[in-house]
């Protein structure tokens, strides 16, 4: 499951001509905890994926499709219930 955002961030990765390499600089860790986050086996912090997004030049509309696929897959990895729901991202002050 794609507790990161993973496939969103992959996709701007991609159109910016940028790497996992790139992203391990910009947060100051190693090439083996982006896999690591890749694989969710570590979970961003809404910093880090703000760091991230601002860096890749997400626009609002990536930004909102990826935190609310972040949402949505963090929840429902805990949850065994049949529930489905849309999750739907309001920023504060206008952000």
């Amino acid at each position: 499951m794609d507790v990161n955002g993973w496939s969103g961030i992959e996709a701007l990765l991609f159109r910016r001509r940028k790497n996992q390499s790139d992203l391990a600089r910009l947060l100051g860790v190693s090439p083996a905890a982006i896999t690591q986050i890749k694989q969710g086996d570590f979970h961003l912090g809404i910093s880090a994926l703000e760091k991230i997004m601002r860096y890749l030049g997400a626009t609002p509309e990536e930004q909102n499709d990826i935190f609310t696929q972040v949402i949505q897959n963090r929840f429902f990895a805990k949850s065994k219930s049949g529930i489905i729901c849309r999750i739907t991202i309001i920023r504060r002050n206008g952000q």
